[in-house]
């Protein structure tokens, strides 16, 4: 893909549509995992056929109660989990054929999937390319044996090492690779040690998160029996401000607070999520935003395949979902296009008060009605976005 020189700046899109698959399985479920999943070891799920076809129910259920959904044109389609590359690749493919068969899907449509490293394989991303996936993301989180270690991973030492020659010689070059920062008993210069070796490999797209404590995963339980230390805050925030100037130099865009890529790169399914374009989420535990509501499915497997709740929605409010997800951008947007779309006249002005103090304390830059954050807000970011949603 040819980069550009320019930087995209971000515009209101409602007529396309996303639609986000969950795969609720994997060998493992991490300890600091807070997503809905179930680790099942090696074999395969004794109910993958049941599932994918509740999946095609509850597409079919949305669009009934929603039928403008027709009129959409599918845009992205995301396989998350839970780990989705250990559902069949025919499952996947059905499932694609079946989207064609329902909707009008972009010929240029970005269709992503999730995958462990242990099941990374040149024949796992043969099949992918060959069903029309054309974006892989990684989920890596550190190279390091003790660092998996301690956040509950299942590890294989010899897939990891060979990460870089599988990918670099997959037909699918857009590739994501998430990494976090901030495990206890890292220091800073591990974390750098991850991220340079997958910059060498030059990789389109990288995920870089700190690790957090999420309620009522194992870690937090860990942590508070003492049986575990909470993340390193002051190595987290050391590296939260080293890295924008750092993946500039190397090429890469600052696109959202945790999420660089090289340009034309950026995850366009993740993108809906921060400027307020509608997608279907489909499956155990997964979450949409259709025609101005919002919904949620039950995070349990067999209860999701007995009944599918399809009418349970609730209003979007949009002054905090706009705070909440438009202002982790770090690229330009159009702010004014967004808020003139979707908020009030009272808002509005509220909106544009608070945007006006936070550029005379220097905090971002706003200029035709385009609004872009410096780097000078990033510690300050949670604090900012929460004085504007409430």
């Amino acid at each position: 893909m040819k980069e550009s020189t320019e930087e995209t700046v971000w515009q209101v899109r409602n007529s396309f549509l996303g639609v986000y698959v969950h795969f609720p399985y994997c060998f493992k479920k991490c300890d600091y995992c807070d997503f809905y999943s179930e680790g099942i070891g090696a074999s395969p799920a004794n109910d993958e056929l049941s599932l994918f076809s509740a999946y095609q129910k509850e597409v079919l259920e949305r669009v009934s109660h929603f039928p403008n959904l027709r009129h959409r044109t599918i845009d992205t389609v995301f396989f998350g989990g839970g780990t989705p590359s250990k559902a069949k690749t025919k499952n996947w493919s059905h499932f694609l054929e079946f989207l064609r068969s329902e909707f009008n899907v972009s010929r240029d449509v970005e269709i992503s999937i999730e995958v462990n490293p242990e099941d990374l394989s040149s024949q796992l991303l043969d099949e992918y390319a060959k069903i029309g996936i054309n974006r892989v993301n990684v989920g890596v989180q550190t190279r390091n044996p003790q660092g998996l270690e301690y956040l509950g991973r299942h590890y294989d030492k010899e897939k990891y090492d060979s990460l870089f020659l599988t990918l670099t010689h997959s037909p699918i070059k857009r590739v994501g690779i998430d990494l976090m920062y901030g495990i206890p008993g890292l220091q800073r210069s591990d974390f750098l040690s991850d991220l340079h070796y997958f910059l060498e490999a030059g990789f389109p797209h990288l995920s870089l998160y700190s690790l957090t404590l999420e309620k009522g995963t194992q870690y937090s339980r860990d942590v508070k029996d003492h049986k575990k230390k909470e993340p390193e805050e002051s190595i987290q925030s050391e590296i939260l401000t080293t890295l924008p100037e750092l993946m500039k130099s190397h090429g890469y865009r600052w696109y959202e607070v945790s999420n660089y890529a090289k340009p034309g790169f950026e995850s366009k399914h993740n993108l809906k999520y921060w400027t307020f374009e509608p997608y279907l989420g489909i499956g155990p535990g997964a979450h949409g935003m259709i025609e101005g509501y919002r919904y949620g499915n039950p995070r349990n497997a067999n209860l999701y395949q007995k009944k599918i709740p399809a009418k349970q929605y609730e209003p979007v409010t949009p002054n905090s979902e706009l705070a909440l997800t438009l202002f982790r951008l770090f690229s330009p947007f159009r702010y004014l296009e967004f808020i003139e779309t979707y908020l009030d006249k009272s808002s509005q002005t509220k909106f544009k008060e608070t945007i006006n103090l936070w550029e005379k304390r220097g905090l971002c830059t706003v200029s035709n009605g385009i609004f872009q954050w410096k780097k000078e807000a990033l510690l300050l970011l949670d604090d900012l976005i929460l004085s504007i949603a409430n």
